[in-house]
C-alpha cells in the first residue's frame, strides 16, 4: 500500500517526509518476516518417509528369524514378477521389431509410413522400459 500527498502546486505527487521515514524500516521488517531464512537454516533433515535408507544402502536385516524369512521369501517373490515383467515386455520388444522390419521392407526408398515412425517410437520407449527394470531390480 502506498500513501502519498496531493501536490498543492499541481506538479507530480510526493511521499510525505513523515511516512518515507517509516516505509524504510516497515517494508525491512515485512521482509525479514515473510522470506525465509538462510539456506542453512532450512536444511534440516526431513523426516523419513516410507524406506529409512538412501537409495543403493541396504536396511540392516531383521533380528527375527521368521520377519528376516518373510522379508526373504517377499524378496524372492519381487524378483521372479521382475523376471516375468521383463520376458513379457521382450516378447513384445520382438513382436514390434519384427513388425517394423516387415512394414520397412514394405515401404521403398522414397516412403516411409507414419505408422512405422509411431512403431519405432514405441520401440524404443519399451526398450529403454527394459533396461530400467534390468539395471534398478524393480
Amino acid at each position: 500500500m502506498q500513501i502519498y500527498l496531493k501536490n498543492p502546486s499541481g506538479g507530480p505527487a510526493t511521499l510525505s517526509p513523515r511516512l518515507a521515514g517509516f516505509c524504510g524500516p516497515l517494508a525491512l521488517t515485512l521482509c525479514l518476516a515473510l522470506c525465509p531464512g538462510p539456506v542453512h537454516a532450512q536444511q534440516q533433515n526431513p523426516p523419513q518417509l516410507g524406506f529409512p535408507n538412501a537409495p543403493g544402502t541396504f536396511p540392516e536385516p531383521p533380528k527375527d528369524p521368521a520377519l528376516r524369512h518373510m522379508m526373504h521369501k517377499m524378496e524372492k517373490e519381487r524378483n521372479v514378477n521382475r523376471q516375468k515383467k521383463i520376458e513379457a515386455d521382450t516378447a513384445r520388444l520382438l513382436d514390434l521389431a519384427k513388425e517394423l522390419h516387415a512394414a520397412v521392407a514394405q515401404s521403398n526408398k522414397n516412403t516411409l509410413s507414419i505408422d512405422v515412425v509411431k512403431d519405432a517410437d514405441e520401440i524404443e520407449k519399451l526398450a529403454k522400459s527394459i533396461k530400467e527394470k534390468m539395471r534398478d531390480g524393480n
